[in-house]
């Protein structure tokens, strides 16, 4: 069988969920194949299994369970440099023994070939012969003397040293971080912050219906401490974030100083403008976009080709919408990944607005995307009415009757579902025993209830009632000017104090 070339291993950027990863070259065996997950080696039929075995094109590497998001895969050809076949005499000359054993030393010297230092043309036209280390350490350098030298770690630290004392700049890789409040808390850990000026962090937080499906957080808004005692630094806003309320804070890339002077930028930036679709290459490192579009328009993130228009590490650019024309931003030939919060698409959501994107991972086309994103949908806003059981003094016990609190809906209101909690009571003190307490909820006079609102013993709130509320047919849509009322059919022991009843739902007018 012919041999199919073979110039290095498959590489895959994993999502997280895929557990299937092709290769691409001929194995003899299943234990032929090395895999390996961000640098360590997986093991034959424990984490992952082997089909494909001798067809030309490779087959398929199936994981037992799917290796973490952005985890790096890799698969190499790694045959054993040794010779299982041994041929007798007047026995059996099979073509596929045959084939098997002419193609192994092949195969291993192409494996060889593509995982060790060659000595080939200078690919760069010189005439001369050089090292090709094809993605493999050089080792045992040494001391480089003259300035076509090949450098060992020795030397590059000493030049570092030099670099350092001269007040150089090293740079450094943006960082995300996510978080959700909870309307209490208004710290958020920030694991590994190096900088703590708030200038440095795009910072953004879902916002209201009056303000915006989403809101920009500026300096002032927040800031950023250094942990203390060990703890990680942190973010904190003035203002807690509101419950279930998400949002995220990247630090951008930067270059700071080797001797600890403040953070500066050492690439200049550059502002330009375009109006229709743009494909965009590492050239515009540090650029601000001004998209100047009435329509939609598209920005793509060139892939890296080995080019001089690649894109490095750390390498960003950002987006203002200017235009009435949303701008959406995608990696050239569908491939790469673009990494957005969990709920947002790669999208500018309104006018004025700026979006970011840096290069997290090169020969990936790997890149995470910031800043005032589109939300992917947003759930509606709910409002909440509270009725009171007025007709009680503070410390006397609820008692049966009618019209207990009374309220005219200034605005009409359409009830989530009684699962969801659209109609629901509770006590400040359960009664103890007894039959239960039971509620009804009226509009202009006529209950909403088919199935009323019940306390069980020693329960403070009806949502954990044995027997939940239903609402009557259009029970759920209460209108403008509606008066809504609450009554206490019944009782059980005395005790229960406190009655609150609650209407949740949309506005509806």
């Amino acid at each position: 069988m012919t041999v199919p070339a073979y110039t290095g291993p498959n590489t895959s950027i994993a999502n997280g969920v895929t557990v299937l990863f092709p290769y691409s070259f001929r194995v003899l065996e299943a234990s032929h194949l090395l895999v390996t997950v961000n640098g360590v080696v997986r093991t034959l039929n424990v984490h992952y299994t082997v089909s494909g075995v001798g067809v030309p094109g490779g087959g398929n590497v199936t994981f037992v369970d799917p290796p973490a998001a952005n985890a790096k895969v890799v698969l190499y050809r790694s045959m054993p440099f040794t010779r299982v076949i041994n041929y007798e005499n007047l026995g059996d000359l099979l073509a596929q023994t045959l084939n098997e054993d002419q193609d192994a030393p092949v195969m291993m010297i192409q494996q060889l070939a593509a995982s060790s230092m060659q000595i080939i043309l200078d690919p760069e036209g010189s005439g001369e012969l050089v090292w090709d280390a094809k993605g493999s350490r050089i080792i045992r350098v040494g001391d480089a003397t003259k300035d076509t030298d090949a450098v060992n770690l020795q030397t590059v630290l000493r030049l570092l040293e030099e670099v350092q004392n001269g007040g150089g700049t090293v740079g450094v890789t943006p960082k995300f971080w996510p978080f959700e409040g909870d309307g209490e808390v208004t710290d958020f850990p920030l694991p590994g912050a190096d900088v703590f000026d708030a200038l440095f962090y795009d910072t953004a937080l879902e916002g209201t219906a009056a303000a915006g499906d989403y809101l920009v957080s500026k300096p002032g808004d927040y800031q950023i401490l250094e942990g203390v005692s060990g703890a990680d630094p942190v973010i904190r806003f003035t203002v807690a974030p509101g419950d279930g309320v998400r949002g995220f804070t990247t630090l951008r890339g930067y270059a700071r100083p080797w001797i600890g002077q403040t953070p500066i930028y050492t690439v200049a930036a550059r502002i330009i403008s375009v109006t229709g679709n743009t494909t965009l290459g590492g050239d515009l490192h540090n650029t601000l976009i001004l998209a100047n579009s009435a329509g939609p328009i598209t920005l793509t993130i060139r892939a890296n080709t080995g080019g001089s228009a690649d894109w490095e590490s750390g390498e960003f650019f950002s987006v203002m919408q200017v235009g009435a024309g949303q701008v959406t931003l995608v990696i050239e030939g569908g491939g790469g990944q673009l990494n957005v919060p969990a709920g947002f698409e790669a999208k500018t959501r309104a006018q004025r607005c700026i979006i970011s994107a840096t290069n997290i991972a090169p020969d990936a086309d790997a890149w995470v995307a910031a800043g005032d994103l589109l939300r992917v949908g947003s759930g509606p806003d709910l409002q909440c009415f509270e009725l009171i059981d007025r007709t009680v003094l503070l410390g006397t016990d609820v008692g049966t009757g009618a019209g207990k609190d009374s309220i005219v809906l200034p605005y009409g209101i359409l009830l989530d579902t009684v699962a969801n909690g659209g109609i629901y009571a509770t006590l400040s003190t359960a009664q103890a025993s007894g039959t239960p307490l039971t509620v009804d909820v009226n509009r202009n006079g006529t209950s909403i209830l088919a199935t009323k609102l019940t306390f069980d013993s020693g329960e403070r709130s009806t949502t954990t009632a044995a027997t939940p509320p239903v609402l009557v047919g259009g029970g759920e849509i209460l209108a403008k000017g509606d008066e809504i009322t609450f009554d206490v059919d019944q009782v059980g022991v005395a005790g229960a104090r406190g009655l609150r009843v609650y209407l949740v739902g949309q506005r509806a007018s």
